[in-house]
C-alpha cells in the first residue's frame, strides 16, 4: 500500500499519544515555567537601571550580571523540558481500518498493513525502589516484514485498547495461516522458540512432545513441564504470538 501523503490514510479509527500538548498545558506549564525565568531578569534590569541612574555605568555593569547568569542559568532545564515535551507530543499511534501509523519524533514515520505483521511481543516489567516506588510499565513490540522490531512506548495513553485492537486483527489473520502450516508438518517459529507435529524447540535444544507434561505462564516466564520433574523458563519478552503458541500446543498436541 503506497501513500505518499498524509490524506492518502484516511480516517483513523483511534489515534494513542504519548503526550500531547494543549493550550492549558501553555497556560498552567509552560507560561509559569517562562515566568520564572523572566523573574531574575526583570529583576537583574531593574538593579540595572537603577544602579545607572543612582551610581553611574560602574554598579550599572555589576549590580544585575548575577541575575542575568541566574536568568541564562535558567534558560537550560527550560529548553531541555521543552524538547522533551515536542518529543512526546509527536510520538503517537494511529489504527486504521488498512493498518497502522506510527509517528516518532523527529518525523519518522512508519506505515503496516495487518497482512504485514508477523509478530507481537507483549510483556510487563515491574519496577520498584526501596519498596516505596512500584511501578508496572507495560511493552508491546511488533515484528513485520518491512522494518526492524516496532517498539510501543509503555508510556502511551490507552495502550491497552491499542495491544487488545491490534492483536485481534492481527491474530485474525495470523492464526488461521499458522495453523494450516502447523498441521501441514512445517516447523513454526514464535521468536527465540518453534514448534512442530513432533517437537518443541529451543535455540540449542529440541524436546519431543512425549517428554513435555505440560505448559503455563506465570509472572512473565513461559514454562515448559517436562516429564522427568525438570522445567525449562523461558521470559515471555522473547517469544511472539504466545497466545497462538499456547493454542495451538493445547488442542493440537
Amino acid at each position: 500500500m503506497a501513500k505518499s501523503k498524509r490524506s492518502d490514510l484516511g480516517t483513523p479509527i483511534a489515534r494513542y499519544h504519548l503526550k500531547e500538548i494543549r493550550w492549558r498545558d501553555l497556560l498552567t506549564v509552560f507560561f509559569p515555567l517562562i515566568l520564572v525565568v523572566l523573574a531574575p531578569v526583570g529583576y537583574g534590569l531593574w538593579r540595572t537601571l537603577y544602579g545607572y541612574s543612582s551610581f553611574g555605568p560602574a554598579a550599572a555593569s555589576t549590580w544585575g550580571r548575577t541575575w542575568f547568569l541566574i536568568g541564562a542559568f535558567l534558560v537550560i532545564p527550560l529548553l531541555f523540558y521543552t524538547l522533551s515535551r515536542l518529543k512526546k507530543a509527536h510520538t503517537w499511534i494511529e489504527v486504521y481500518s488498512w493498518g497502522l501509523f506510527f509517528h516518532f519524533p523527529p518525523g519518522r514515520k512508519r506505515l503496516l498493513n495487518w497482512e504485514d505483521i508477523q509478530g507481537i511481543t507483549s510483556y510487563s516489567v515491574n519496577k520498584s525502589f526501596l519498596r516505596f516506588i512500584n511501578k508496572t510499565r507495560h511493552y508491546l513490540i511488533i515484528h513485520s516484514r518491512r522494518y526492524p522490531p516496532l517498539h510501543s512506548h509503555p508510556g502511551l495513553h490507552g495502550r491497552e485498547g491499542l495491544k487488545k485492537t491490534i492483536k485481534k486483527q492481527v491474530y485474525t489473520r495470523l492464526r488461521p495461516r499458522l495453523l494450516q502450516a502447523f498441521q501441514g508438518g512445517e516447523i513454526i517459529p514464535f521468536g527465540e522458540v518453534a514448534i512442530s507435529k513432533h517437537k518443541f524447540m529451543l535455540p540449542k535444544q529440541e524436546i519431543p512432545w512425549e517428554y513435555i507434561d505440560g505448559i503455563s505462564v506465570q509472572k512473565g516466564i513461559f514454562i515448559v513441564k517436562l516429564s522427568a520433574e525438570k522445567r525449562i523458563e523461558i521470559p515471555i519478552r522473547k517469544i511472539q504470538n504466545i497466545e497462538i503458541l499456547i493454542h495451538i500446543i493445547k488442542t493440537e498436541i
